[in-house]
C-alpha cells in the first residue's frame, strides 16, 4: 500500500462533543517530494464508493480512532487540488478521545492517506528533465494522523477567531506590486511546475497569498498564482485571466476558497492592482456574509458540496439545488470569457 502525507497549517472543530473535525488530507495535481503528481481525479471513485473509510493513528490497523465520513476534491485557480475530509473520531474509546485532543491542539501536524494503485493507473512523463509518476487513479483505503508531512499546498481550515486572523493577515497577504500585464491564455498548473524549487523570492512575485504557518521555501505554501513564468522559472507579467479568475475564486466560484474573510480583501486588492494598471475594470469582491448565515462561509461551502450522513433529506435537497446552480453559474461565466 502506498501512502502520501501531508502537513497540517490550523485544524477546523466542527461540532467538539460528537468529535468531528474538517481538514486537507492531500495534494493533487502538483508534484509531491517522491516525485508523483497525483491527478486531481484520483481520488473520485473511492470518494464515491469507500466512505466511509478508517482514520488511524500512524497507519496502525490495530489502531482505528475514527472514520471518514465526507470527502471532496477541492479544485484551486491553478488547476491543482486539494483532498477535503471531514473526519468523526470515536469518541466512546480513550484512543478516540486522545487522537482528537491531539489534532484539535494542534499537537499532531500532519495526515496521511493509504491507498493502491490499480493495474493500468500510473503513467511515467518527463518534467524538467527528470521522470515523474502521474496517478490517474487510485483504491484509498485510510486516512491517518502522522509526525511528519512531505504533500504540498495542503492545509487544514482554519478556526482561529476574528482577531487572530486580523493580526495574522498580513504575514499572509503578498502585498500588490507593480509590473507588466499581459491578456493571455492561462495555464496555472503550468506556471507552478516552472517555477524553480527554493526559490521563494519567485514565490511572492507569482503569488497572492502564503498560507499561515507553511514553509515560505516552499512553492506548494503559495496560492493564487496570476504571473506568467518562464521556463527558466522567472516569473514575467500579471496575467489578465489568471487575475480575473482568482477574483472569481474568492467570489466563490468553483467552490471558492477556504481562506479566511479577514484575508480575502488583500487578495482581491492585489490581484485587481494588477488588472488596473493593466486598464481592466476588475470585479467586486462579494461582501462575505455574517456567521448567523454560514453557508457561504468557506468551511460551510465544502459542508454544501460535501453533505454528512446525517442531514436531512430536504437540506441535502437545498444543497444539491445550490451546488447545481453554481455550477451553471460557473458555465455561463466561462462561455462569456470564450467569446
Amino acid at each position: 500500500m502506498e501512502r502520501k502525507t501531508a502537513a497540517l497549517t490550523d485544524i477546523k472543530v466542527l461540532d467538539e462533543a460528537a468529535g468531528i473535525v474538517e481538514a486537507f488530507t492531500n495534494s493533487m495535481g502538483v508534484e509531491d517530494s517522491d516525485g508523483d503528481i497525483l491527478e486531481i481525479t484520483a481520488f473520485d471513485s473511492s470518494i464515491k464508493n469507500n466512505l466511509p473509510l478508517p482514520a488511524l493513528v500512524g497507519h496502525d490497523p490495530n489502531a482505528v480512532v475514527g472514520k471518514v465520513i465526507a470527502a471532496q476534491a477541492v479544485e484551486s485557480a491553478d488547476g491543482t487540488a486539494r483532498l477535503y475530509n471531514r473526519i468523526q473520531f470515536n469518541l466512546d474509546t480513550q484512543a478516540g478521545r486522545d487522537s482528537f485532543s491531539n489534532i484539535a491542539g494542534g499537537f499532531v501536524r500532519s495526515w496521511s492517506v493509504g491507498f493502491n494503485i490499480p493495474d493500468g493507473a500510473v503513467e511515467l512523463d518527463r518534467q524538467d528533465g527528470a521522470t515523474v509518476r502521474r496517478i490517474k487513479d487510485l483504491d484509498w483505503v485510510e486516512v491517518s494522523s502522522v509526525l511528519r508531512g512531505a504533500s504540498p499546498d495542503t492545509a487544514t481550515i482554519s478556526a482561529k477567531s476574528q482577531d487572530d486572523d486580523e493580526l495574522e493577515t498580513d504575514k499572509r497577504v503578498l502585498p500588490p506590486h507593480e509590473t507588466g500585464v499581459i491578456q493571455e491564455p492561462w495555464d496555472g498548473r503550468a506556471a507552478v511546475r516552472r517555477l524553480n524549487r527554493d526559490d521563494p523570492d519567485a514565490y511572492e512575485d507569482a503569488f497572492a497569498y502564503l498560507e499561515y504557518g507553511e514553509n515560505p521555501d516552499a512553492k506548494g505554501s503559495y496560492r493564487f498564482i496570476h504571473h506568467e513564468v518562464a521556463r527558466n522559472g522567472v516569473v514575467g507579467d500579471a496575467n489578465v485571466v489568471a487575475c480575473q479568475t482568482g477574483i472569481g475564486i474568492l467570489n466563490g466560484a468553483r467552490g471558492g476558497t477556504t481562506i479566511p474573510d479577514s484575508d480575502k480583501q488583500g487578495v482581491w486588492a492585489h490581484l485587481a492592482s494588477h488588472l488596473t494598471d493593466g486598464g481592466y475594470e476588475p470585479p467586486e469582491l462579494k461582501d462575505a456574509l455574517p456567521d448567523a448565515n454560514a453557508a457561504d462561509t468557506a468551511a460551510e461551502v465544502q459542508a454544501d458540496r460535501v453533505p454528512a450522513e446525517t442531514d436531512a433529506t430536504e437540506g441535502l435537497v437545498a444543497r444539491l439545488l445550490t451546488s447545481r446552480l453554481r455550477r451553471a453559474k460557473h458555465v455561463f461565466e466561462q462561455r462569456l470569457d470564450n467569446r
